[in-house]
């Protein structure tokens, strides 16, 4: 039986030997890792060429594959692989694969035995190809299950509190802050632990170890939850009781039973904003959506020793994929990650440009405070221009940031600028995403109406005339979806995609007593993994009739940058869900 492990590290080895060499390099493992993540199922040959091979034409990228695939059959056995059609997978009864055991555990809530299994990130530090798809995929699986492993610990901590064995429960909290060193949450779980055992003391250096993270990497001031939970801990008259204020958790959905969503507990909420803030929230995100792409050409910097700049790149990667995520913990470590791509190459534009936009999220959506994150956000969008006035992406940041100061003058100027640049036009997939089209204008719009004036008042040019959305020439895909709450702002369902699962979440929501606003995150899942995409959505339903309709973009996956529409109807009785009420509606895709 061959083990493969992908959890903390990728290696391959053998109960009964040692595993040949030529199994070992780069692309057999690669490919090995690949069909692991793709679960029983595996991937399909179009997928594989397409992470593994992205510089290769169609013809190339199967000769290599072909090649790949004989290798690790030639060494390992014709029956490791398996081939169905265009489909190919590991044989489950000769690779033992770390992730499915884990996975199996999750399933089976065996906690223990599922934290026993996860010894650390997926493909922590692996670079298996320079494919955006491929790095965008993984991080999106590494992400789901050190949710499912915090969950787990999370569960573990409060069971173990609930059963007065303390001490248990800090080494189960102190594995949860260790996972997420900057999460407020867990430092908060860990320092109630340590109070529950008496070491106060414990709670108040972990607490000042927290804050000073916080400020190196986040360049920020730390939550002021913490300081007042250590503030309490360091008076002499605190009680033993305080360790019963840790909420109890439990992991409530687990994957392969309807949904994939993860068994985390909720993110914290965002901050309820006011009519303004809530459209330029879904503003923020359209921006990041569709300029990620836009930077992506950029990502090399230039002049650089080819190490540094692989570092570089990399770290800039890393924080577009964190970025997409829109969580307070994704956007923590974007931003982490674009600082560590601008240390190493101090004249990278697209890595300045990338944290004001992360630091602005982190604003609008009440992660952070917002008088620390704008005006970070502000410095590192005025640095990118510095070093590139010509890059578009670093204007809207900025535009945001004189929104928040109330300068709409020079946000409206700064809009301009953003719309006026045009750095990426060459290829379909670029104008698919670029800003100077039909998007940039609906931002500009936005800002238009908040200035007071008309939306007409945008110079439309021809270009992004010719890209309307939903043009009669351009074919709808349509989706219908069943969707419901599970804990309010958090939704899941089922698609007649593939089929496939809705989850997402409700990032703003304003009642004026006629009608309900809306900003939302959808996140559709395909069994497959070829057509999952991400798509923020604004609108609003009737309160009367229960319709809602919703316009947005596609902010990640699948038709990157398209235009979605969705419509739904509130449905009662209803069989799913705890709260007897469903949604059930379409959501319709246009490629611009």
């Amino acid at each position: 039986m061959f083990v493969l492990e992908l959890l903390g590290r990728l290696s391959l080895r053998n109960d009964t030997g040692p595993v040949p060499i030529p199994a070992q390099q780069k692309r057999p493992l690669g490919l090995l890792a690949i069909l692991a993540l793709g679960g029983p199922h595996g991937r399909s040959r179009d997928q594989i060429e397409v992470y593994l091979w992205p510089e290769r034409s169609g013809a190339l990228a199967r000769h290599s594959l072909d090649q790949t695939v004989y290798a690790i059959r030639h060494v390992l056995g014709n029956d490791v692989i398996l081939s169905t059609g265009r489909e190919l997978r590991l044989n489950p009864d000769l690779v033992e694969v770390d992730v499915w055991k884990f996975e199996a555990a999750i399933r089976a809530r065996q906690w223990e035995a599922a934290v026993g299994r996860y010894k650390g990130a997926l493909l922590d530090g692996v670079h298996l190809a320079d494919s955006r798809e491929l790095e965008s995929w993984i991080d999106t699986e590494r992400a789901r299950l050190l949710e499912e492993y915090q969950a787990a610990l999370e569960f573990l901590a409060n069971s173990a509190a609930e059963a007065g064995d303390h001490a248990q429960s800090v080494t189960w909290c102190r594995k949860l802050a260790n996972a997420d060193p900057l999460s407020p949450r867990a430092t908060k779980q860990l320092m109630l632990a340590l109070a529950s055992t008496g070491d106060r003391a414990g709670a108040v250096k972990h607490a000042r170890l927290y804050q000073e993270l916080v400020r190196q990497q986040l360049e920020m001031e730390p939550d002021s939850e913490i300081e007042a939970l250590a503030s309490t801990f360091s008076h002499p008259a605190i009680t033993k009781t305080v360790g019963t204020a840790r909420p109890a958790v439990t992991p409530t959905s687990v994957p392969g039973e309807g949904d994939r969503s993860p068994p985390n507990p909720l993110r914290t909420k965002r901050l309820r904003m006011a009519a303004v803030l809530s459209v330029s929230l879904l503003v923020v995100l359209l921006i990041g959506g569709v300029t990620v792409g836009n930077r992506q050409p950029r990502d090399h910097p230039p002049g650089r020793a080819a190490n540094t700049a692989l570092a570089a790149r990399d770290s800039y990667v890393r924080g577009l994929n964190a970025w997409t995520d829109g969580s307070k913990a994704g956007l923590d470590s974007a931003v982490t990650h674009f600082h560590r791509a601008a240390e190493l190459d101090h004249d990278y534009a697209a890595a300045y440009a990338a944290l004001a936009d992360a630091y602005v999220m982190l604003g609008y959506f009440g992660y952070r405070p917002r008088e620390e994150s704008f005006p970070k956000a502000k410095d590192a969008a005025l640095r990118s221009l510095q070093l590139d006035s010509t890059l578009a992406s670093a204007h809207p940041a900025l535009a945001y940031e004189l929104a928040w100061e109330r300068d709409f003058v020079g946000a409206d100027s700064e809009f301009r600028k953003a719309i006026a640049l045009d750095p990426t036009h060459a290829t379909t997939r670029a104008r698919a995403v670029d800003p100077t089209y039909a998007m940039a204008h609906q931002w500009y719009a936005i800002l238009l109406l908040i200035l007071g004036q008309k939306p007409e008042a945008v110079v439309v040019s021809p270009r992004a005339a010719d890209h309307d959305p939903f043009s009669l020439h351009v074919p709808v895909i349509e989706i219908a979806f069943t969707k419901w709450f599970t804990t309010y702002p958090a939704m899941a369902g089922f698609t007649s995609h593939s089929p496939g699962t809705i989850a997402g979440e409700v990032l703003s929501r304003i009642d004026d007593g006629t009608s309900t606003h809306l900003v939302a995150r959808y996140e559709v899942t395909d069994p497959n993994g070829t057509q999952s995409f991400k798509a923020v959505i604004q609108g609003k339903g009737n309160n009367k009739t229960g319709r809602y309709d919703l316009n947005g973009i596609v902010t990640w996956g699948w038709m990157l940058g398209a235009q979605v529409h969705a419509t739904f109807q509130r449905i009662t009785p209803c069989e799913f869900g705890g709260r007897n009420i469903c949604f059930q509606g379409t959501i319709q895709i246009q490629r611009r």
